[in-house]
């Protein structure tokens, strides 16, 4: 099988979506880090049931970007150490600073990651590949679900 190739024309901008994509990749690398470091130092066990789906359904969002970009013809990583180890140090940090500064940070993030995919689909979209513009508006939709459900514990959640 030939390995994928971009319309004529789009090279540069499918080089340019892919890098983008990488970065959202090792955003989602992180994100899942945090939810399951978080989730193991909580003491809720709603917030740890959350952070648990949070982490799984993160799981299948990074699996499904990974598969998109390499239908693309990229080569995703499979994993970050530095995302791992700093999603342990933002974790950790939550026991001095407060859950609630943490969830707040990983709500910002989900937002962020959720306003890029849209983009992605958007860009995609316009320029007539609209089955990968799909996918990532369906990864759009999961990140502002996670962003929602985020952003109810740090509005009810104790402050410290």
């Amino acid at each position: 099988m030939a390995p994928w190739t971009p319309p004529p024309g789009l090279e540069r901008a499918y080089s340019s979506l892919l890098k983008d994509m990488h970065l959202t990749l090792l955003s989602e690398i992180g994100a899942r880090s945090i939810y399951d470091h978080l989730g193991r130092l909580t003491r809720d066990p709603e917030l740890r049931a959350l952070l648990r789906r949070l982490n799984q359904e993160g799981a299948e969002s990074v699996r499904q970007l990974q598969e998109l970009m390499r239908g693309m013809g990229g080569r995703p990583r499979r994993t970050s150490l530095r995302r791992r180890a700093l999603a342990r140090v933002l974790a950790l940090s939550s026991r001095v600073l407060g859950a609630r500064l943490v969830l707040r940070l990983c709500q910002n993030a989900e937002e962020t990651v959720g306003r890029w995919y849209a983009d992605y689909g958007l860009f995609l979209a316009r320029i007539g590949d609209v089955e990968r513009a799909r996918e990532c508006e369906t990864l759009a939709v999961i990140k502002r679900l996670h962003s929602q459900a985020l952003g109810a514990w740090v509005t009810n959640l104790r402050r410290r």
